[in-house]
């Protein structure tokens, strides 16, 4: 496809009529993707509220999308895409709302999404405003909050929707991911059903971990030429199930409100530096294990 297809196709994919709001983006700002064989690239910003041509404040989030051809990124420009965006600034804009083709979407049986806060970015009227209400939606977006418990404390962040930090686990140091509380309101985060989860497994890691690492190793043995190759490279004689357990520590663990967690453990360069995720199910059962790296 041409670029000019490919520039009539994203023309049919929004509104023929432009209108002027201003727009606070959020913290993804001005990346872009294409797809293989396009020849412009679809860059694209978060918004996380604006207000619109009625002068209405929007406190819902969106994105603003527009396309971009290779030479219209460069040192010229910062090695920024067209436009320029960044994240977390106000901006007064012309664009056009989208207006999905159900035609397009039924061809690949697709329902229409409903995209009532999505726009095509025309033009940059104006850089670095300030509307009141954007400034205290500002303001609540980059409020920190921090939980500290006897665990460790743990940080905020709002654009992962989760509490960050490190706990002990079995003597070693392992960051974690606590998914904030499902009720919660922004501004007033809270992470209580996973720090409650976190606490279960820590009083019992021992057997937690042992368990995790066994599950991994007899699912994912079987398969893995590479563990056998891997072994040998470490001076195993085979790569038997419990060498496989024996070598994996524990590096991360991301837990969510409901219970499940994901707990991702490294190697110690013992298989070639490889990354085993285990799957956990709110109740405690591990139910997959998959190789990454």
């Amino acid at each position: 496809m041409s670029a000019s297809d490919e520039r009539r196709r994203f023309e049919r994919r929004h509104a023929a009529e432009s209108v002027r709001i201003t727009v606070l983006t959020g913290e993804h700002a001005g990346g872009a993707g294409r797809v293989d064989g396009d020849e412009l690239w679809t860059a694209s910003a978060d918004v996380l509220a604006y207000v619109d041509e009625r002068g209405e404040v929007v406190e819902e989030r969106g994105r603003v999308s527009w396309l971009v051809a290779d030479d219209e990124r460069g040192t010229e420009l910062g090695g920024t895409w067209i436009h320029d965006l960044q994240p977390l600034t106000q901006y007064v804009l012309r664009v056009r709302r989208a207006a999905p083709d159900p035609a397009e979407y039924a061809a690949y049986g697709f329902e229409v999404p409903d995209l009532p806060h999505h726009f095509a970015l025309d033009e940059v009227l104006e850089r670095h405003v300030h509307v009141s209400a954007l400034d205290e939606r500002l303001a609540r977006r980059v409020e920190s909050a921090d939980v500290t418990t006897d665990l460790g404390e743990f940080e905020l962040d709002r654009p992962l929707d989760a509490f960050v930090g490190s706990f002990d686990w079995c003597g070693r140091t392992v960051r974690v991911t606590l998914g904030v509380d499902d009720d919660a309101v922004e501004g007033s985060e809270t992470c209580v059903a996973t720090l409650e989860r976190l606490r279960e497994l820590v009083a019992h890691a021992t057997t937690v971990d042992a368990t995790w690492r066994s599950f991994a190793a007899s699912t994912l043995e079987p398969a893995g030429e590479w563990l056998r190759d891997s072994a040998r490279a470490a001076g195993l004689e085979e790569s038997t199930i419990e060498s496989i357990a024996h070598g994996l520590r524990l590096s991360e663990l991301s837990v969510d409100p409901d219970g499940s967690a994901n707990a991702y453990y490294g190697d110690d360069g013992l298989f070639r530096d490889v990354a085993v995720v285990v799957e956990i199910d709110p109740d405690g059962t591990p139910t997959d294990a998959s190789v990454s790296g």
